[in-house]
């Protein structure tokens, strides 16, 4: 005997909540964050998980709120690895170091 979900329309999977989904849209849509930080991501290690890292320590060293880290973040992870890298550059621009003597 097998159990098949299109003729038992009382069995449900976890991922059908959209209310989850659709709050967590909502909620990010508030949040705008127009800032960068000095990071130049051409020095970081290629793990998107190092890059994320890096972004999240450099914005605090920056006193970004935790929820504009938090923003970016999650916007980066919303694709794969070409997206996340093109999500976190957005908000990185690299200061040189007479820009800083300044």
């Amino acid at each position: 005997m097998s159990i098949n979900n299109e003729n038992n329309p009382k069995m449900e999977t976890k991922n059908q909540n959209p209310q989850n989904s659709e709050k967590t849209s909502s909620e990010k849509e508030v949040l705008q964050v127009e800032k960068t930080i000095n990071l130049d991501l051409t020095t970081v290690d290629s793990n998107i998980f190092y890059i994320m890292g890096a972004f999240g320590r450099q914005a605090r060293r920056e006193k970004w709120a935790q929820a504009e880290i938090d923003f970016v973040l999650e916007e980066a992870k919303k694709g794969d690895y070409n997206h996340a890298i093109a999500t976190i550059s957005d908000y990185c621009e690299p200061k040189d170091e007479q820009e800083d003597e300044e």
